[in-house]
């Protein structure tokens, strides 16, 4: 398969009280053409900083990427000066952020917003940009696409307003689109519309997606491989049957018995114990050994590689006898 994202060792770090203080460790992960890969884990694990990262959004922020390579085609995005970047967002590099609301313009219509982006990647004219935004709209279920043209954002419902970042996303036809929890704060209704919808223009384009989410069951839906992050780092990596049949690390295993399941009897859900650590006060040994069930004395003394078994990749130490580092 063509790949059209290769991360490799990638360090994100922000400016604290004078510090730099990593964020996420030297992760390192691939998309490939027609493949939606999900990143899952708990807020606060480094899911949406990666994606910034990716997308070279971090200037305005205190962050800044320290180390690695994200490699686009063969481009090597972080070497890139901020005036090339831009080339790649919105034409070969989309993304739809996670609460249509904010990341909408209150104060622009709908159709300039879109046509702004068409006319500067595509090269067309208003007129032309007009038509082009408005077939956009109809091929992401929008029923009255030039009408919502001249709507402000505040006069959509959430389902719709997303369904207008969709469309802002892919107007350009990139690559690769990056989702930040595409699904959050719609409910279960709308939430398997947008999903069918993102997987329906995934397999008519055959673009890659990369799906950012803390629900696993977006990524049961819609994924082929899943990533699962904690504190900054790649704990776990395989296809998504092999993540639900055989669970790897004890913080997978828990976010799989932390989904609710029909017909279970149990009265109360479960959930894992304490929270991700701070960045600022990261534990020494393994970042999960606090939470973990299975904790031995070497975990609370040397984090463990990330190792790889037939295509099964998982950071602990229960597995450290049995697998092989991986070198992606």
């Amino acid at each position: 398969m063509e790949r059209l994202l290769q991360v490799n060792n990638l360090q994100t770090a922000f400016q604290n009280e004078g510090r730099l203080q990593t964020v996420v460790h030297g992760i390192s992960f691939h998309v490939n053409k027609g493949e939606i890969v999900g990143i899952v884990g708990e807020s606060g694990c480094g899911k949406s900083v990666t994606s910034l990262s990716i997308m070279r959004l971090l200037h305005d922020t205190p962050g800044e990427i320290i180390n690695g390579e994200i490699i686009y085609k063969g481009e090597n995005l972080t070497q890139l000066p901020e005036k090339q970047m831009k080339k790649y967002r919105g034409k070969e590099l989309s993304m739809i952020f996670q609460e249509p609301m904010t990341s909408l313009n209150p104060v622009l219509k709908i159709g300039k917003q879109l046509r702004e982006s068409i006319q500067l990647h595509l090269k067309l004219s208003k007129q032309q940009a007009h038509e082009h935004a408005i077939n956009i709209l109809k091929s992401v279920g929008i029923p009255r696409a030039s009408d919502l043209m001249t709507e402000y954002p505040h006069q959509l419902s959430g389902g719709m307003r997303q369904r207008v970042m969709i469309a802002m996303a892919i107007s350009c036809e990139p690559s690769l689109l990056i989702a930040d929890e595409p699904t959050t704060a719609l409910d279960v209704t709308i939430q398997a519309q947008i999903l069918n919808l993102m997987k329906d223009i995934q397999q008519k384009s055959d673009m890659g997606i990369l799906m950012i989410t803390h629900d696993l069951g977006v990524v049961a839906e819609v994924c082929d491989r899943v990533i699962v992050m904690y504190a900054g780092r790649v704990v776990e990596d395989s296809t998504v049957e092999a993540l639900f049949a055989s669970p790897k690390h004890p913080y997978t295993k828990g976010l799989i018995d932390s989904v609710p399941k029909i017909g279970s009897g149990n009265q109360r859900l479960y959930s894992i114990p304490g929270t991700v650590p701070n960045p600022k006060n990261m534990p020494i040994g393994c970042k999960f050994a606090a939470r973990c069930n299975d904790v031995m004395d070497i975990c609370t003394r040397e984090e463990p590689n990330l190792l790889e078994e037939k295509g099964h990749s998982c950071r602990c130490w229960l597995y450290h006898d049995q697998q092989k580092e991986v070198n992606i």
